[in-house]
């Protein structure tokens, strides 16, 4: 018997238990433990006598990590980890056919010679081709969600990991090493730290020298990233394209005389049938992209979206134009993603001005994920609230962006489309004194105007800022109100209401919320002013939209 049924293979015991002290060790990463458990199953082959192939492996190890925990699935690391590795896996039956032909075309060449160099130069030009080949199909796998992720793409990632690839082994070994002699005793695990210090040091330099150029990635959404892993995966059910590759290397035919066997005269009409199947598919995804592409376009009119986000606020301006400004995010980390989600193209990864009105967690934890997810050209803020809970994290947020916030006061007018401005009408400039000292009443007010039309964003102001604004030259008579403060009863004061005159009424609010919003007696005198049916409510009616060409309004509601 022995171990296995065959006692000479034995060793193998050594090398598993090896791959499962450096996961151990390592604490569980996606990528480390996906390695380990596709080396178990590659041992387990050898040890059986079984075939040994990447993609059944890594099927294994994909569906044995999300049944032990569902979540990877969410994880950056284990995405990118198992695009890459099947990106490999699909792409390798090319290198027996890519080798075939490069050992073909440096056998006919002299510039090798015949000496004791040639063979070395051929071998370094053959793992060269091989190793380009896994960087590209790595990186074909992986770059819709490195793009998606992080909203950039690398353009020399592929000649900077050639280049690194050589140190890794040395790297790994060395480190290694010197770890386990570290544990026998300082002195000796410092001198071979000695031998790992020579490649960390040129992969360091490497990485620092090498260019950082990269491309924007905020085109890319969920339609593209499916259809481009629809035909990626495809090439994985064509078996008869791969074998005819490995015959082509296996046999070294020229591209040539493979053409005048397989030219598309000589088609069966199972290759017909395939290539009917992969051409569907590619235009299929071609037309799916250009059509959401062009959906997003603009339509003349403004669209103001009131996202149903709980209890907190998050409004999204489309402007006739098409430009995209959004206020406020809401209260958990996905209220403004997910909302935006539903609304822009899949595809639209853009934002061209995000406003801030103060930092409570109601109005700003949401931004937070926004600023990560979506390439924003410019951030509006008023006072900066450097008391406030989240600040640090959103001072690094921004730093990280390398976004610097754009500080308004009452006074500031942007033009965002020829007919579309936001007025700014609080807080109040440096020449003014400073009266309120609460995040609430220093939040950002805005007056939207499109035309004859307007609509006032009143954040979170109370009885105060009201009153100021009263007293203030600027205009303050509105369509439509945002109800300040969630309709609490501190806000939307009998003479504030009289002055803007709204025509209707806008209440974000969450279902059943512990503060009581919006309060009774808010309610009651909206409905005095405006009637019920002008009177609209997140908490009721989900999300809310006004339309508007400038001349009248209209409202859709989810609900």
């Amino acid at each position: 018997g022995g171990v296995l049924g065959r006692q000479r293979q034995i060793y193998l015991l050594l090398p598993l238990l090896a791959i499962w002290v450096y996961v151990a060790i390592s604490g569980l990463p996606p990528s480390a433990l996906r390695a380990a458990i596709m080396g178990s199953v590659l041992l387990a082959a050898m040890a059986l006598g079984r075939p040994r192939s990447i993609l059944p492996a890594l099927a294994l190890a994909a569906a044995l990590m999300t049944a032990w925990n569902p979540q990877m699935l969410t994880q950056v690391s284990f995405q990118l980890s198992f695009a890459a590795m099947a990106g490999i896996a699909v792409a390798l039956p090319l290198n027996g056919f890519l080798q075939a032909r490069l050992r073909q075309k440096m056998a006919a060449a002299t510039i090798f010679g015949s000496g004791w160099a040639s063979p070395i130069l051929k071998h370094i030009l053959g793992w060269t081709a091989a190793a380009l080949l896994v960087s590209l199909a790595a990186t074909l796998a992986t770059f819709p969600l490195v793009a998606f992720h992080f909203n950039r793409v690398p353009l020399f990632g592929i000649f900077v990991t050639l280049l690194a690839l050589p140190s890794l082994p040395f790297l790994l070994v060395s480190s290694l090493i010197s770890a386990g002699a570290g544990l026998i005793h300082p002195l000796l695990g410092q001198v071979f730290g000695w031998v790992a210090w020579i490649p960390l040091s040129y992969l360091l330099a490497l990485v620092t020298a090498g260019p950082d150029t990269t491309i924007s990635g905020a085109w890319i959404g969920k339609p593209f990233i499916w259809s481009w892993y629809l035909v990626l995966g495809s090439l994985i059910f064509l078996p008869e394209l791969t074998g005819r590759l490995r015959r082509l290397g296996d046999y070294r035919i020229s591209l040539r005389s493979w053409a005048k066997v397989r030219g598309p005269g000589n088609w069966t009409p199972k290759d017909r049938l395939l290539g009917l199947a992969a051409g569907i598919l590619i235009l299929s995804s071609i037309g799916i992209i250009l059509l959401v592409r062009s959906s997003v376009g603009a339509d003349g009119l403004l669209h103001v979206h009131f996202f149903d986000v709980g209890q907190g606020d998050s409004i999204l301006i489309v402007t006739p134009s098409g430009r995209q400004v959004l206020v406020d995010g809401g209260p958990e980390a996905e209220s403004a993603t997910r909302a935006l989600s539903g609304v822009l193209s899949p595809i639209d990864r853009s934002l061209d001005l995000v406003a801030l009105t103060h930092l409570d967690a109601d109005h700003s934890r949401g931004l937070l994920q926004v600023l990560n997810r979506y390439r924003v050209d410019d951030v509006l803020v008023g006072r900066p609230g450097e008391n406030a809970a989240l600040y640090p994290q959103w001072r690094k947020t921004l730093e990280r962006h390398r976004i610097f916030p754009i500080r308004l006061f009452a006074g500031y007018r942007i033009q965002l489309d020829e007919d579309v401005s936001l007025e700014v009408l609080h807080p109040p400039g440096a020449a003014e004194p400073r009266r309120f000292i609460d995040a609430n009443n220093n939040g950002l007010v805005l007056r939207l105007v499109y035309r004859d039309v307007s609509i006032l964003l009143t954040a979170d102001i109370e009885a105060g800022v009201e009153q100021r604004l009263l007293n203030a030259s600027a205009t303050i008579k509105s369509d439509v109100l945002k109800i300040a403060h969630h309709g609490s009863k501190t806000s939307t004061t009998a003479p504030f209401l009289q002055r803007v005159q709204p025509s209707l009424a806008i209440i974000s609010a969450g279902a059943d919320n512990r503060f009581g919003h919006p309060h009774a007696e808010v309610v009651n005198r909206l409905q005095h002013t405006l009637g019920d049916r002008n009177i609209y409510r997140t908490d009721q009616n989900g999300d809310i939209e006004v339309i508007s060409d400038g001349t009248s309004l209209w409202v859709k509601t989810q609900r």
